[in-house]
C-alpha cells in the first residue's frame, strides 16, 4: 500500500448493487493487504539506542523508510522525535510509517502534537490530513488538507490526499478533479491514477475505473494497491481469470482464491444484494454540494 494520497481507503457503502459489492470487497482486499504489511519487527526495530548519535540515526531512518521497512523507519523515526518533538521531518516520517504499519490512532496522535508545536507548516499539515482521513475524520481531513493545499498549491501528494477525503464524502466528481489537478503536475503517476480509478468505481463506473486502472498496473512503478483495485473491478465485472491473477502477484494464493470465491459467492446470491441494499439506504453517506 502507499502513501494515503495512495493508500487504500475505507470505501462508503453506496446505494447500488455495484457500488454496495465493490466496498465490502475492496474492504476485504485492503484488510488482507494490511496483514501482509503488519509482519512482527525484525531485529531492525530495536534501532532506537540513546548512543546513536542525531546523524548516524537519521541516516538509518531514511534508509529504511526508502526500503520500504516501516517498521523499523517506525522505531528510527520515533526515537528522533523522541528526541526533539519539534523536528517537522521527524514527526512526518514517524507518522508516515506507523499508517504503513497500520498504526493509525498512534499516528494521529503524534501529527496532533506535532501540529500544536509547528503550526502552519505545510509539509506537517499534509501528513495530519492524511492521518485524519485514513482514521475517518473525512471532513476535518479536508479541512487540513485545504490549509496545506494553501500554503503548498503545487504539491501533488496534498491534491490527491484531498481526492481521498472528498471520496470519503461521497463528492466523487470533486475528488476526481483533485485527481486531474495532480496529473497535471505528475503526469501518468500510478499512485494518483490508482486513486483516480478507485474513484469511479466506488462511483459506479466501472468501465471507466478499469481503463484508469489497467493504465496506472501498466507502470513500472505501479504497486499493489494498483494491482489489487484492478482485480476487484474485473471481479465485479466477471472478468475472473484476470482478477485471480492479479490478485495472486501480490497475495498468498489462499487469500486471493478466497478474494474471488467471495466475489463469485457474492454476485451469485441475490438474496445478499437485497441485505446490501438495506444498509445502503441506512449507511449511504450523504453528498454536500459544492
Amino acid at each position: 500500500m502507499s502513501d494515503i494520497s495512495e493508500h487504500p481507503r475505507i470505501l462508503p457503502l453506496k446505494r447500488s448493487r455495484q457500488r454496495g459489492l465493490l466496498a465490502t470487497t475492496a474492504l476485504l482486499t485492503a484488510l488482507a493487504l494490511s496483514a501482509c504489511a503488519t509482519t512482527p519487527p525484525s531485529d531492525k526495530s530495536s534501532a532506537g539506542n540513546p548512543a546513536q548519535s542525531d546523524s548516524s540515526l537519521r541516516e538509518v531512518a531514511v534508509s529504511s523508510t526508502k526500503s520500504q521497512d516501516y517498521i523499523a523507519a517506525a522505531a528510527y523515526w520515533g526515537n528522533l522525535y523522541d528526541r526533539n518533538n519539534k523536528d517537522v521531518d521527524a514527526a512526518t516520517n514517524y507518522s508516515t510509517a506507523l499508517r504503513q504499519i497500520g498504526s493509525v490512532s498512534q499516528a494521529l496522535s503524534v501529527m496532533q502534537r506535532a501540529d500544536q508545536a509547528n503550526p502552519n507548516n505545510a509539509k506537517l499539515l499534509a501528513e495530519y490530513g492524511k492521518v485524519l482521513a485514513a482514521s475517518g475524520h473525512c471532513d476535518q481531513a479536508y479541512a487540513v488538507l485545504q490549509r496545506a493545499n494553501q500554503l503548498q498549491p503545487d504539491d501533488w501528494k496534498v491534491l490527491s490526499a484531498m481526492g481521498v477525503a472528498l471520496d470519503q464524502l461521497g463528492r466523487y466528481d470533486e475528488a476526481q478533479k483533485q485527481y486531474d489537478a495532480a496529473l497535471k503536475i505528475v503526469p501518468d503517476n500510478p499512485s494518483v491514477m490508482t486513486n483516480l480509478g478507485l474513484s469511479y468505481a466506488i462511483e459506479g463506473n466501472l468501465d471507466k475505473a478499469e481503463a484508469i486502472l489497467r493504465k496506472a498496473v501498466a507502470n513500472p512503478e505501479a504497486n499493489a494497491s494498483a494491482r489489487q483495485n484492478l482485480s476487484v473491478v474485473l471481479g465485479l465485472q466477471g472478468k475472473f481469470d484476470e482478477a485471480t491473477r492479479l490478485a495472486r502477484a501480490d497475495l498468498p494464493q489462499q487469500v486471493a482464491d478466497n478474494n474471488i470465491d467471495y466475489l463469485r459467492e457474492m454476485l451469485t446470491q441475490p438474496a445478499l444484494w437485497k441485505q446490501m441494499e438495506t444498509l445502503d439506504n441506512d449507511k449511504a453517506p450523504k453528498t454536500v454540494a459544492q
